[in-house]
């Protein structure tokens, strides 16, 4: 090997240690910046005749790609548990600890106390006071949750606009960093730019999951969990919302534009095609997916609880029960019932057993006004053993009878005349066995002549005090009645309409306290699949405080996994992140340890160059 030969190859040592000591000072520099890739050199060697030299240098990044992936996944979960259980804390601090003096259940034991004290002294002044002020404590509280609901979705709306925002500018900032990747040299400026990029993905993987993918030159793939092309290149598509900054409680999703309350996410593509991300379940992980299901699901759940007790509070106390007296024709058997002081939003119920089998099962018929109201929507309950349908009351009682019998079908027979309802079996067939019909109207005055013990205690502050009587004409009464319940305002102007029902009761009756009381904490009554405590879709049977306190500790209950699965999650992540660092992150001793060898390479091909350049000096002078 000639004196040329060997310097080139000691020159070329010489570079490849020089860039090494420079990537192991840079990796040095490094050690504690969030997002940097550890880096090492790589050297190709070509061998000519008996020679052996460096040909190229490269620099790489020390990372598991597969375990970076799954990093980004982890981090999704993450964002998304995180925000659900941020939420879900706010909520359960908003319901109370059962039993505190600031909780639902506490409140509304207080108000049923009161009833219990005035029906031991019904005439005492002083305590009807306290039945009214316990009871308006409780509707402020039932007003201030449903408020709290609200301020939760409206911030879950904020947070899928300002989600949408940032994904739409980092898969933008993407673009750039990507195009001075592709094609370029593995070099210390690339590898930057790699960084750059990877931390871009990783800010990008906090509000939606993301899977990537590189070609052969360098360029990156992002596409979702659930198939959807972000960027390749450049944004596959671009989000945007229509925002709706302040959420009611009837502000809910629909996929139909003209009925949705809600703001939605349209994903164009590069030809201006739009799609409903949302309706097309873009979004399945991160704190956008964690924000839509917040605002769509979670609290408008928590919402038709609080409405369900007020509807159910208010509804105890002023529905009555008209059961239907027997009625015959021939062998067929069942019940007359007067529809009389029926109202929109009241009911008849069925409740027939089926034989054979003996199983009990019930329809329950609403009343609406107009036929615009139909069908009714879903949140009117009902399961296979509670069929819950609409009827038009506007056509009168003929066209009454019509279409319950067009809903029961041929094994009864429905008929009406005035204001009676005629509900008969199928006779000598025996499929159908009617064992009752009841009206349910609500009664509307304080007192009366001949009146009842029920009385409209509360009433719909919002819709100018009227009744409560769970309409569905010109929308559904009972979506976001927990924001508007109050306590009768006649009420407390003239309190002894809480034992004075009719002109000959006395002062000392506790007809009506007693009523009141045995509502609101005994009577069972059917409470619908809306409010989901069990996450069962059948009406449930139970009495009002047992429902208050079951709403009270499921909201601490949800909190409370919502909290262990995300603490579950971040420590998922930590193990992902751990795994990853113990490749990609800097170690200084094993960098020292590095600059150590480079040291002694370089040192040797600098002796290497001094000795040729003795040797050419030699040559010279002979």
């Amino acid at each position: 090997m000639g004196l040329s030969t060997s310097l080139n190859t000691a020159v070329a040592g010489l570079n490849a240690t020089q860039i090494g000591i420079g990537v192991v000072s840079q990796n040095v520099a490094n050690a504690g910046t969030a997002g940097y890739v550890r880096r090492q050199v790589s050297t190709t060697d070509t061998l000519g005749g008996n020679t052996v030299s460096t040909s190229s240098t490269a620099v790489q990044r020390l990372l598991d790609v597969i375990v970076q992936r799954q990093l980004w996944q982890e981090t999704s979960g993450a964002a998304y548990s995180s925000t659900r259980s941020d939420a879900l804390s706010n909520l359960d601090q908003l319901f109370g600890a059962p039993g505190s003096t600031t909780a639902l259940d506490s409140i509304y034991s207080k108000f049923t106390s009161s009833l219990q004290a005035l029906q031991n002294d019904p005439s005492s002044y002083s305590l009807r006071t306290g039945v009214l002020d316990a009871a308006t404590q409780l509707a402020n509280q039932l007003n201030t949750l449903s408020d709290g609901v609200q301020t939760l979705r409206s911030q879950a709306e904020a947070g899928i606009a300002d989600g949408v925002t940032k994904v739409n500018a980092l898969l933008n900032s993407l673009t750039s960093v990507n195009a001075s990747i592709v094609g370029k040299p593995n070099d210390g400026a690339t590898a930057d730019l790699k960084d750059q990029r990877d931390r871009i993905v990783a800010e990008l993987s906090q509000y939606i999951d993301v899977k990537t993918s590189e070609d052969a030159r360098g360029s990156l793939s992002i596409s979702t969990s659930s198939g959807t092309q972000l960027f390749d290149g450049r944004p596959s598509v671009t989000f945007s919302v229509d925002e709706h900054p302040m959420l009611s409680a009837g502000s809910q999703w629909s996929t139909d534009p003209t009925k949705r309350g809600v703001g939605t996410i349209t994903m164009s593509d590069t030809s201006g095609n739009g799609r409903d991300a949302i309706a097309n379940g873009t979004f399945r992980s991160g704190a956008i997916a964690a924000n839509i299901e917040l605002r769509d699901k979670t609290l408008v759940k928590a919402q038709a609880q609080l409405d369900e007790i007020a509807a159910q509070m208010s509804s105890a106390l002023s529905d009555r029960e008209v059961k239907g007296t027997a009625a015959t024709a021939g062998a067929a058997t069942g019940f007359d019932v007067d529809l009389t002081g029926l109202q929109a939003g009241n009911s008849v119920t069925l409740d027939y057993q089926v034989t054979p089998g003996g199983t009990t099962q019930r329809f329950t018929f609403v009343r609406v006004d107009s036929a615009a109201s139909l069908p009714l929507p879903a949140s009117a309950g009902g399961d296979a053993n509670n069929r819950v349908v609409g009827i038009d009351f506007s056509g009168g009682t003929a066209s009454v009878a019509a279409q319950i019998q067009a809903a029961v079908g041929t094994n009864f027979t429905v008929s009406g005349a005035g204001s009676t309802l005629t509900i008969l079996d199928d006779g000598a067939a025996g499929t159908r066995d009617v064992l009752g019909v009841t009206a349910r109207p609500t009664n509307s005055v304080l007192s009366s002549a001949g009146g009842a013990a029920e009385l409209p205690f509360f009433v719909d502050g919002g819709r100018g005090n009227a009744v409560y009587t769970g309409s569905y004409d010109n929308g559904s009464q009972l979506v976001g009645y927990a924001g508007r319940i109050i306590v009768n305002p006649a009420l407390i102007t003239d309190r002894s309409k809480l034992v004075t029902y009719d002109t000959t009761t006395a002062a000392g009756d506790a007809t009506r306290p007693k009523l009141m009381l045995e509502r609101l904490t005994q009577s069972q009554r059917a409470f619908t699949n809306a409010t989901g405590l069990d996450g069962s879709t059948a009406t449930t049977s139970q009495s009002i405080t047992s429902f208050v306190q079951r709403v009270v500790s499921s909201t601490g209950q949800a909190a409370d996994t919502a909290k262990r699965l995300d603490q579950g999650q971040q420590v998922a992540l930590a193990s992902v992140q751990s795994r990853f660092q113990a490749t990609s992150q800097v170690n200084v001793d094993q960098e020292m340890s590095t600059l150590i060898e480079l040291q002694t390479a370089y040192a040797a091909n600098a002796r290497i160059i001094s000795t040729i350049k003795e040797m050419m000096d030699v040559l010279l002078r002979v």
